[in-house]
């Protein structure tokens, strides 16, 4: 699989994070946000999603915009804590770290190769991310990349095209030395358009010790 292979580029969540959606999606629920925004792919919600994740609106602007989907007597009766309560239920979707993943990425870089990450995030993902990172493994999460390339900071976002043009015009390299391991068939079949050889992971599989990669 990595034969004549010198850039390996890692989606983050439900690659190498467990990535539980649903607990956002529920707890929002709860809080008595309509359905049909949460499950409707092309909705506003969504729209508004994506945005953020390409960083073409400030965090405020896309945690104002949940809030004005809340039902009046609940954003009343959080008051000033809304804006934290929110923060904390847009974070419940990040789950663990497996320790086997990042001994894999280790001996992958021990052995030569450059291990770059490219992920749909946000401001509001990132910080905790990293922090939830050293304080589960012990070192920093940039100990395990040669370079990041996040959507936020972009302002592109997978399964966009042009994001795997720009990774690939930054590392300076031919599209054929690079494999992409991704959870989403349609960013796995964007990046094939574009002559990255591509495999899709399972979302939150535990593939570390597995041999797959």
């Amino acid at each position: 699989m990595l034969k004549g292979k010198k850039i390996l580029i890692f989606d983050l969540g439900g690659v190498l994070i467990d990535l539980h959606v649903d607990r956002s999606f529920e707890a929002l629920l709860e809080m008595g946000v309509d359905a049909h925004l949460l499950t409707e792919r092309n909705c506003l919600m969504s729209s508004v999603m994506m945005k953020y994740d390409r960083g073409d609106i400030s965090t405020d602007m896309m945690f104002g915009y949940i809030a004005s989907q809340l039902p009046d007597a609940v954003r009343e009766g959080w008051g000033d804590a809304l804006d934290d309560r929110l923060h904390e239920i847009w974070n419940m979707m990040l789950g663990s770290y497996s320790p086997s993943k990042f001994r894999r990425l280790a001996q992958l870089r021990a052995e030569g190769y450059r291990v770059v990450m490219l992920s749909n995030t946000n401001h509001a993902h990132w910080g905790p991310i990293e922090e939830k990172f050293l304080a589960e493994m012990g070192e920093p999460l940039s100990n395990f990349f040669d370079a990041f390339y996040l959507s936020y900071r972009m302002h592109l976002r997978k399964p966009e095209k042009e994001i795997f043009l720009e990774l690939l015009a930054s590392e300076c390299a031919d599209a054929s030395e690079c494999i992409f391991f991704d959870d989403s068939e349609e960013n796995c079949a964007v990046a094939r358009e574009v002559g990255i050889d591509a495999v899709k992971i399972e979302r939150n599989e535990p593939w570390g010790d597995s041999g797959m990669i």
